[in-house]
């Protein structure tokens, strides 16, 4: 794909049944129930049933899924996650044992 082709990050979803996509960098697993996509703003994770793919321009970066669209989920990547949980996990700890660093 074209890295420059795609600026843009833009989601259209008609009835619940045709989701349109665009600035799509690739499809990383899909399934009738599940596609989970790499996009310009992140990962995306999109759930439902019967779900199968009706374009693909992997050019331009545009995807279109019909099927029952269930949840639409933006995703961090798995290290932000981590680092996220963890700094959570140190604030609460010094809060609660008033644990002073130094």
């Amino acid at each position: 794909m074209n890295e420059n082709v795609y600026k843009t990050h833009e989601m259209r979803l008609l009835n619940r049944n045709i989701l349109s996509l665009t600035g799509i960098k690739k499809i990383i697993n899909f399934d009738n129930e599940e596609f989970l996509l790499s996009s310009q703003m992140g990962n995306i994770q999109v759930k439902g049933t019967g779900l199968e793919i009706l374009l693909l321009d992997t050019d331009k970066g545009d995807l279109k899924i019909k099927g029952k669209i269930d949840g639409i989920l933006y995703m961090n990547s798995k290290k932000e996650n981590k680092e996220s949980l963890f700094t959570k996990l140190f604030k609460w700890y010094r809060q609660k044992f008033n644990y002073v660093v130094g």
